[in-house]
């Protein structure tokens, strides 16, 4: 793992100091106090937002009652398409975030990709453990197989992105659905997911965040949480992205070797001088942008047929 941050990149987290906003720590504040920090945060990087063609916002039948679902069609987009769709599947370690706190990624990608985008709001932890989200995550994707032409979606083309706990989510979402029906999910594109449990030498706040998403000690945790230790025979065609100074960035090295002993076509791509959840900034670094438009260049060759 590289520590010297991109010029660009270091210049955009000055601005954001500058501006008197930081992220939460909730491994020192109270949970709730924590939320609403990293929802400021979060409200800061997501200012001027790209315009897109429509957004619909609907509720579906989940594992743990009705959950949120944001469509985002995107800004090219003619009215009676019906477009392939792209679950996305947000980060922020299991515990913070919703709709609003991604929209410009899943915007950004909307447009590039030519895809909608449909944004899952599935539980936080602690108010819900292992298996909700990732199960959350599949009845996303059965509802839009089951409804989606309705949307102006061709469910039938259909992939999901993910960052960090999304990646994790995507992956194991995925690995669930085309087991059940093979070519369910076309492919999946994912940033620095966090695809392993830590171990003793891992920081604080990852430990911290995997004990709260399951619930139990680590020593405990189902092998079906863990992408590193579950099967993934049947993934797409994977493309994986993560930051040369990423403390996480180990994981993707793993888990990109693990797909392609599993014989699952996999893209790798790593971008210097940046950490975990850089692709957030993309208002404030235009290296932020390019990534996520790499993301959607392979979402587009997924979902070209």
């Amino acid at each position: 793992m590289s520590n010297e941050l991109h010029p660009a990149y270091a210049a955009a987290t000055v601005q954001i100091k500058q501006a008197g906003i930081e992220t939460a720590d909730p491994l020192t504040q109270p949970l709730a106090e924590a939320r609403a920090l990293q929802d400021r945060y979060f409200a800061f990087l997501a200012q001027d937002l790209p315009p897109v063609a429509s957004i619909r916002n609907v509720f579906v039948p989940g594992p743990a009652g009705p959950f949120a679902l944001r469509l985002i069609y995107p800004a090219a987009s003619k009215a009676d398409a019906q477009l392939p769709v792209v679950v996305f599947v947000r980060g922020a370690g299991w515990w913070a975030g919703a709709l609003d706190s991604h929209e410009r990624s899943m915007r950004i990608i909307a447009n590039a990709s030519g895809c909608v985008v449909c944004g899952v709001d599935y539980t936080c932890a602690p108010e819900a453990h292992f298996p909700v989200q990732r199960d959350q995550v599949c009845a996303a994707v059965r509802w839009l197989r089951a409804e989606g032409r309705a949307f102006g979606i061709d469910a039938q083309r259909l992939a999901l992105t993910g960052e960090s706990a999304g990646a994790n989510l995507s992956a194991l979402a995925a690995a669930r659905l085309n087991a059940q029906q093979a070519g369910t999910v076309k492919g999946l594109a994912l940033f620095y997911g966090n695809y392993n449990l830590p171990n003793a030498a891992t920081r604080a706040y990852s430990k911290w965040v995997w004990a709260n998403y399951l619930g139990v000690p680590h020593t405990q945790a189902p092998v079906a949480a863990i992408p590193m230790r579950a099967d993934v025979s049947a993934l797409p065609p994977t493309w994986l992205g993560v930051g040369e100074c990423d403390p996480l960035v180990l994981d993707s090295v793993q888990f990109a070797e693990k797909l392609r002993a599993a014989r699952v076509p996999c893209e790798f791509k790593r971008y210097p001088g940046v950490p975990h959840a850089f692709v957030m900034l993309s208002r404030l670094y235009d290296g932020a942008t390019s990534a996520l438009h790499d993301a959607a260049a392979a979402l587009r060759g997924f979902l070209k047929n």
